[in-house]
């Protein structure tokens, strides 16, 4: 199991990891640098689509991220699975139907 640890700390680890800057993940994501600064805080959450953008720029699921929110369990196969977009579009264009997270809250 992995220690658990709030939506901001989280994203303020995994964008240090990926050496970008707040401002150069706020570009990634069309949003102001102080919207990042104030989610690695934890002043705020992102809004559902910025939540979209932002798992998309830091390569991670939304519903990973979800689950961060949560605060629930997370083991080590969870972290290493991740289904880009790209292949998704892929497996799409092959027939495929994919489920995407909350995809059913609409």
């Amino acid at each position: 199991m992995t220690e658990k640890m709030s939506l901001g700390q989280f994203l303020a680890k995994r964008r240090k990891h990926m050496r970008l800057t707040q401002e150069e993940l706020a570009e990634k994501i069309n949003v102001s640098k102080s919207a990042v600064a104030k989610w690695e805080t934890d002043g705020g959450l992102p809004d559902r689509d910025n939540l979209k953008k932002l798992a998309e720029a830091i390569n991670v699921s939304v519903d990973y991220l979800h689950r961060i929110i949560e605060k629930t369990e997370l083991n080590e196969t969870e972290l290493r699975i991740n289904i880009t977009s790209d292949v998704i579009a892929t497996l799409e264009s092959y027939g495929y139907k994919v489920i995407r997270p909350g995809a059913d809250e609409e």
